[in-house]
C-alpha cells in the first residue's frame, strides 16, 4: 500500500476522532489525496483533519482552498437533506408509522461535524402494510415514488428515500427472521427510531460486506464502522455478531473489518475474540474505486468468471445472465423468467433516453469485463471469491 493511500487513512481517523493527524512526508501528493477523497466521497470530512496540520505540513494555497470550499458545499447540501429527512420522519411519526433509521442516517450524528458524513439516501424499514400510507404521504410532499422489490422508493430534490419492509437484499439466510428482529427492538434516539446497537451494527457489517464482495465499498462504510462501535462497544454483543457474520457466509470480512479498526483506527477490540490477520490488501482494495466501488461500467462486474468465459462480442452485450442484472432490474430477483423483458428494457433504454451507439456499449462491456477480471482477482488474493 503507497505512503499517498496509508495517509489518507489516516487523515481518515483523525477526522472521525477529531484528533489531530501526525504530519506527512515531503513526499507526499496532495493533487492524489485530494482527487482520491473526491471519489470516496469524504472530501469534506478531510478538510477538518488538515486544517489541524501545522501550516507548513498543509497543501498549497490553491488546493487548501478548494478543499474548504469543497466543505462548505458539503456542510450546505447535507444539511439540507437532514432537515428534509427529520420533516418527512416527524410527519411519518404523527401518522403513527414506525420507520425504522438504518446505516447513514443514525450515524451521521457520531461524527464531530455530522453535515461531513455524506448522504447519498436515507434507508428506513417499515411494515409492509404501511407501505400503502407511506407512499401517499411522500406524494402528498411532493415526493415521486417508484416501487422497488423490498418496498418503494421516494425522491425529490431535497432527498432520497429507500423504504424497504424486508431486508432480504443483505440477509440472505432467514431474512424474515433478521427483519422482525431490527424491526422489532428499538429505541428512540432525537425522535427517530433506531434499532438496538448489536443489531444496528449487525445490518451495517452485512451491508458492508455485500458490497465489499459484489462491488467494492470505500472507506466511508469502515469510518461509520469505527465510530459506531467506539460510541457502542459496550452494548454490542460481539459473539451474536460473529454467528450472523458466519450465517450469512461474511464471517471473513468482518475479521477484516475487526482487524482494520484496531490497525489503522486504533480502536481498542482487546475484549473481543477474533483472529489477527494482515490488512494491507483489504485496505488497498478498499481505496480502490469509490464509496460503492466502481459505480461506471456496471454491465458485467457482477458475472461469474465462468459466465465471462461463455460470452462473447454482442451476445454477452444484449444478453447478459441474471446474475449481472439483478441490481439494476430488482424484479428479476423474484421473477428470473422476465430476463428477455429486461434485456429489451436495457437496449431501449441504452439507445433511445442514454443516447448511446452500439459501439460505444461493446466499448463500455470491454471496460467493465476488465473491472471484473481485476475485481475478482482481488476477492481471490483477499481469500473472499469462495468463503466471504
Amino acid at each position: 500500500m503507497k505512503y499517498d493511500d496509508r495517509y489518507i487513512v489516516e487523515l481518515s481517523r483523525a477526522a472521525i476522532f477529531d484528533d489531530t493527524p501526525f504530519s506527512p512526508e515531503e513526499s507526499v501528493n496532495w493533487d492524489y489525496i485530494y482527487n482520491k477523497s473526491i471519489e470516496q466521497n469524504i472530501t469534506g470530512l478531510l478538510f477538518t483533519a488538515i486544517s489541524k496540520l501545522p501550516n507548513e505540513y498543509k497543501p498549497n494555497k490553491e488546493i487548501y482552498v478548494k478543499w474548504q470550499q469543497k466543505m462548505v458545499e458539503t456542510i450546505a447540501v447535507t444539511s439540507r437533506q437532514y432537515n428534509e429527512f427529520l420533516k418527512m420522519s416527524s410527519i411519518l411519526m404523527d401518522n403513527g408509522i414506525k420507520a425504522i433509521i438504518l446505516k447513514g442516517g443514525f450515524v451521521r450524528q457520531l461524527y464531530p461535524v455530522p453535515e461531513l458524513r455524506t448522504m447519498g439516501d436515507f434507508d428506513v424499514l417499515v411494515k409492509k402494510t404501511d407501505l400503502g400510507n407511506i407512499a401517499n404521504i411522500f406524494k402528498d410532499n411532493c415526493y415521486e415514488i417508484n416501487k422497488a422489490v423490498f418496498g418503494i422508493e421516494a425522491k425529490n430534490k431535497k432527498s432520497f428515500w429507500e423504504i424497504f419492509y424486508v431486508l432480504e437484499e443483505e440477509f440472505v439466510v432467514e431474512p424474515e427472521k433478521h427483519t422482525k428482529e431490527i424491526y422489532d427492538n428499538f429505541r428512540v434516539v432525537d425522535n427517530v427510531f433506531v434499532p438496538k446497537p448489536t443489531l444496528f451494527l449487525s445490518h451495517m457489517i452485512i451491508h458492508t460486506g455485500k458490497h465489499y464482495v459484489e462491488k467494492g465499498a470505500g472507506i466511508r462504510n469502515l469510518l461509520d464502522i469505527a465510530l459506531f462501535i467506539s460510541k457502542y462497544k459496550k452494548e454490542i454483543d460481539f459473539v451474536y455478531l460473529e454467528e450472523v457474520c458466519e450465517e450469512q457466509n461474511y464471517s471473513k470480512i468482518y475479521r477484516y473489518i475487526l482487524n482494520a479498526l484496531v490497525e489503522w483506527f486504533e480502536l481498542d477490540l482487546s475484549f473481543v475474540d477474533f483472529k489477527a490477520i494482515n490488512t494491507d490488501l483489504f485496505m488497498e482494495y478498499t481505496l480502490l474505486n469509490g464509496i460503492f466501488g466502481k459505480h461506471g461500467n456496471v454491465l458485467l462486474r457482477q458475472m461469474s468468471l465462468d459466465e465471462r468465459e461463455n460470452s462473447h462480442g454482442l451476445g454477452r452485450l444484449l444478453f447478459p445472465p441474471v446474475s449481472t442484472l439483478k441490481d439494476r432490474y430488482k424484479y428479476l430477483r423474484k421473477f428470473p423468467l422476465l430476463l428477455p423483458i429486461a434485456w429489451i428494457q436495457r437496449v431501449l433504454f441504452g439507445v433511445f433516453v442514454k443516447k448511446v451507439s452500439v459501439k460505444q456499449m461493446i466499448r463500455d462491456v470491454d471496460e467493465a469485463t476488465a473491472f471484473s477480471d481485476e475485481r475478482i482477482k482481488w476477492l481471490s488474493d483477499l481469500g473472499l471469491n469462495k468463503n466471504h
